[in-house]
């Protein structure tokens, strides 16, 4: 095993775009300026608020590279997703992303032909991890997306004794009956990221120590102080502070949640310009910011939320 040891809040990036949908890598060093001063402490590149599945092989490349760069000096750790349906291209994308200085490499399961068995599945993480000897490797679990569901406990004791670098999860699922026997088991061992970020109370009360969210892009202040009160176990607070987000991601639920809806609410929060999504995201129109904005200060986000 090869634990990575990551601590704190990890934003999800979004991969910033022009209009014509060519990734706008121009604005990265102010964005990790920003993701600083928001309390993240480490990125999670090219996962699911990254569009990564939506980007070329060349585009994943280049993203990892340049988020390395970034990052340099100013993060603790640049974390690189490589899943893909091609278990080369994964292989190609992991070794590529170490080579430039990711400190830790994580990977989806195939989603189109599924694993059958925790076997199979492990079988495929440890080919993908041997490219990557040195570096901790981190399984991304995010069954609603990839339709890949096996017992998470069972999974993280076998790729354990099957992967010499296995770091352990990014655990993205509102279960946290597994979130926490996972931590249970192997909490002292291996890092077991959260990423829900409306529940991230109730995981640190199950022994979390680290979060990746996408909202934590530019909601970040308000969520280091969920993960204070719960290490200082003022879970009153702790509960409070979880409500307020529970309200203002219930807004965005009102208008579809997704990542175009979270990159264009990161645009009128940060002044960054994250640019449009691709498709098949549904674009965003600036009436639907606008009407977003007015039901933020109807709960008096502006007030608590940054």
């Amino acid at each position: 095993m090869k634990n990575p040891n990551l601590k704190g809040l990890i934003a999800a990036p979004f991969s910033p775009m022009l209009e014509n949908g060519d990734l706008n890598f121009a604005i990265l060093d102010d964005y990790v300026d920003y993701l600083v001063t928001q309390g993240v402490c480490s990125v999670y590149v090219n996962g699911t608020t990254g569009e990564g599945l939506s980007l070329s092989f060349e585009e994943r490349k280049l993203a990892a590279e340049k988020w390395v760069q970034a990052g340099k000096g100013k993060l603790k750790s640049v974390i690189i997703q490589v899943g893909s349906c091609s278990l080369r291209d994964t292989k190609a994308l992991a070794k590529h992303a170490a080579a430039k200085g990711a400190d830790v490499i994580a990977t989806l399961p195939p989603f189109f032909f599924k694993p059958k068995t925790i076997g199979l599945l492990v079988d495929y993480l440890a080919e993908v991890a041997a490219e990557v000897p040195d570096v901790p490797f981190m399984y991304y679990h995010i069954p609603e997306m990839t339709g890949v569901h096996f017992d998470m406990a069972k999974l993280m004791k076998e790729a354990a004794d099957r992967i010499p670098n296995f770091g352990g999860l990014k655990f993205t699922s509102l279960d946290l009956s597994e979130f926490g026997r996972c931590s249970e088991l192997f909490g002292d061992q291996l890092t077991i990221c959260y990423s829900k970020d409306e529940q991230v109370s109730g995981a640190y009360m199950l022994g979390a120590t680290a979060a990746v969210g996408s909202t934590y892009n530019y909601c970040g202040k308000l969520n280091n102080k969920i993960i204070d009160a719960c290490m200082n176990g003022d879970f009153k607070t702790a509960g409070k502070l979880q409500k307020k987000v529970t309200l203002f991601i219930g807004v965005l639920l009102d208008y579809g949640l997704d990542v175009a809806i979270n990159k264009a609410v990161m645009t009128k929060l940060s002044g960054l310009d994250m640019g449009p999504s691709r498709l098949p995201l549904a674009p965003v129109s600036a009436q639907t910011v606008e009407n977003i904005t007015k039901d933020l200060k109807k709960i008096e986000f502006f007030d608590w939320g940054q």
